[in-house]
């Protein structure tokens, strides 16, 4: 289980990405603007390849307001989408 700490803190999101995979789930948490509104932008995919080396059609993405209580609301999401599609995450990476 993803856990909130696991996210780091909300300053480091002002400057910095975040990549990071659980049982084979991966996602990429950074900032990014919705008609010039800060967001978090979560995107998800399947491992064992990287978000550059993923076809775009099989990454799914989520936006949250850019404020620290939303690492939360994340850490949720995160958890959540991996029981969704448990079964779609390799069980072996190499």
């Amino acid at each position: 289980m993803i856990q909130r700490k696991d996210l780091l803190a909300f300053d480091f999101y002002k400057k910095e990405k975040f990549t990071g995979s659980y049982k084979g789930m991966r996602y990429l948490i950074q900032k990014a603007a919705i008609d010039e509104t800060a967001v978090f932008l979560v995107t998800t995919w399947s491992g064992p390849y990287s978000y550059a080396n993923t076809d775009a059609s099989l990454r799914t993405e989520k936006s949250f307001p850019f404020e620290a209580a939303s690492l939360e609301e994340i850490t949720d999401y995160l958890n959540q989408t991996y029981q969704e599609k448990k079964g779609e995450w390799p069980t072996r990476i190499s």
